[in-house]
């Protein structure tokens, strides 16, 4: 498997190759990295949910002074 996908590349694949790559891979125009090409697949719903659960125990983990910096760099982004 290639390491990029070439814009001219792009333009050529299917929605089924795509699908078909095994992890994002990114996109360049000459030697410029321009964008990232992520196939979406699907996951079981138990592993889903220990993804989610593991998201909110790390949560439960922050301490104020994180949770204030996570606020902030929320805010500058125009995101509450």
């Amino acid at each position: 498997m290639k390491s990029f996908i070439s814009m001219r590349e792009l333009q050529k694949m299917s929605a089924g190759a795509i699908q078909a790559l095994p992890h994002a891979v990114p996109i360049k125009n000459g030697t410029a990295t321009v964008g990232i090409l992520l196939p979406l697949h699907r996951v079981s719903p138990e592993y889903m949910r220990k993804v989610l659960a593991d998201i909110d125990a790390a949560a439960a983990r922050r301490t104020p002074e994180e949770n204030a910096v996570i606020d902030r760099l929320l805010a500058e982004r125009g995101i509450e």
